[in-house]
C-alpha cells in the first residue's frame, strides 16, 4: 500500500502505470482539452449545452463532494450520535443561513464576494490535489491566484453579460427589494476583469518559475499547460460550460479523490481496495444531505421559472452560493489523504 494519495511518483513503475488514470491531472486534463477543443471547433455547441455540465454536477462529483460535508464534519469530530452529528453541524447551516439573507438583501454584491471566494477555492483545492503547497507559500499563493482567476477573470472579461446572465436571473429571482439592490455595470466589471486575467497571467508564470527554482521542473511545465487549458477553455467556450466543466471535471472530481484517499472519511465499513469503489462511497456518504438538497433544488426551479436544463443548472449555482464558504472553511480541518488511488 502507498502511503499517500498524492505521491504516485513514488510507487514502482507498474503501480504508477496502473494508477496514471487515477492521478491527480488524468481525468481533470481529459475534461479540459474536451471542453477546449469543442469550444474551438464547434463553440455553437457550448452555448447550446452550457447547462449540462453543472446538470450532470448535480449527481456526479459536483453537488456530491459538498454533499460529503455532513459525514466530513462528524468524523473529523468524531460524532455518532445523530443529535450531537446536528449540534456540530449547527456552525455550517448558520453560515449557510447568514449567506441566503445577504444573497436576499443584496444579491449582486453577494454575487461578487462569492465569485472572489470561488477563485481562492478553486485555486486551493487544486494546489492541495497538486501538492503545490509543499513547495512554499510564495509558490502556493501564486498557483492559487493564477488558477482561479485565469478561470472566473477570463470568462467575464471574454463575455461579461453571459458571465453575468445566472446571477442576474438570481437577482431578479431573490431580491428582496429590487429597487433599492446594487448592480455591478458590466462595462467596469469587465474592465477589472481584463485586469485580473493579466494579474492570473502573472501569478500562474511567477509561480511556476519560483516552483522550476526549487527543482520542480517537470510539475512546473505541467502547472504551465493546465493553466493555459484553463484559459483556453474560458476564452473559448460559453461560459457557463466553461466554469461547468471545469467544476465538474476538475474541482469537484480532485475533492471527492481526495475524500476517497482519506481513511478518516471513508471509514468504517473498511476502505474498497479499488479506487472506483471508494469514489461510489464518497457519493455514498453524500446522501444524507444530498435528499435535503434536491428538496431544497425544487422551490428554488420554481422561483427562477420554466424548468429546464438551464433553470436546473442556475438552481444549482444557487445552492453553491449559499454553502461555498462553510464548504471552504471545512475543506481546511481536512488531513492529508492516507490512502493510494490503487492498491
Amino acid at each position: 500500500m502507498l502511503s499517500g494519495c498524492e505521491s504516485l511518483e513514488r510507487a514502482g513503475p507498474l503501480n504508477s502505470a496502473r494508477a496514471l488514470w487515477a492521478g491527480p491531472r488524468a481525468l481533470p486534463w481529459a475534461m479540459l482539452m474536451i471542453g477546449c477543443a469543442i469550444g474551438i471547433i464547434a463553440p455553437e455547441i457550448t452555448k447550446r449545452f452550457a447547462a449540462w455540465p453543472f446538470v450532470l454536477a448535480l449527481l456526479i462529483f459536483g453537488m456530491p463532494h459538498g454533499a460529503a460535508d455532513w459525514v466530513v464534519q462528524a468524523r473529523l469530530g468524531g460524532e455518532k450520535i445523530f443529535t450531537r452529528q446536528l449540534v456540530g453541524f449547527a456552525d455550517y447551516l448558520g453560515l449557510m443561513l447568514a449567506c441566503s439573507l445577504f444573497l436576499v438583501w443584496q444579491p449582486g454584491v453577494f454575487a461578487l464576494f462569492f465569485l472572489g471566494l470561488t477563485i481562492f477555492h478553486f485555486g486551493m483545492a487544486d494546489a492541495t490535489a497538486l501538492r503545490v503547497d509543499a513547495d512554499g507559500c510564495f509558490v502556493r499563493w501564486s498557483f492559487v491566484l493564477g488558477r482561479g482567476l485565469l478561470l472566473l477573470a477570463t470568462v467575464f472579461a471574454i463575455s461579461p453579460e453571459a458571465a453575468w446572465a445566472p446571477f442576474a436571473q438570481i437577482a431578479e429571482a431573490f431580491a428582496w427589494k429590487h429597487e433599492t439592490m446594487w448592480m455591478p455595470d458590466l462595462m467596469h466589471l469587465q474592465k477589472l476583469s481584463w485586469l485580473g486575467v493579466i494579474a492570473g497571467a502573472g501569478f500562474a508564470l511567477a509561480g511556476a518559475i519560483a516552483r522550476w527554482r526549487c527543482g520542480r521542473a517537470r510539475k512546473a511545465g505541467l502547472d504551465l499547460i493546465e493553466h493555459a487549458l484553463v484559459a483556453m477553455l474560458a476564452v473559448f467556450a460559453d461560459p457557463l460550460f466553461a466554469v461547468g466543466m471545469f467544476f465538474l471535471g476538475v474541482h469537484a472530481y480532485r475533492h471527492t479523490r481526495r475524500l476517497a484517499c482519506t481513511r478518516l472519511v471513508i471509514e468504517p465499513p473498511p476502505a474498497p481496495a479499488g479506487f472506483v469503489r471508494r469514489l461510489v462511497r464518497v457519493h455514498g456518504i453524500s446522501l444524507p444531505l444530498m435528499v435535503p438538497t434536491v428538496l431544497c433544488l425544487i422551490p428554488i426551479c420554481w422561483l427562477l421559472g420554466p424548468f429546464n436544463a438551464y433553470t436546473l443548472a442556475v438552481a444549482g449555482i444557487v445552492f453553491y452560493m449559499i454553502t461555498t464558504l462553510p464548504h471552504h472553511l471545512l475543506g481546511l480541518r481536512l488531513p492529508r489523504p492516507d490512502l493510494a488511488p490503487i492498491l
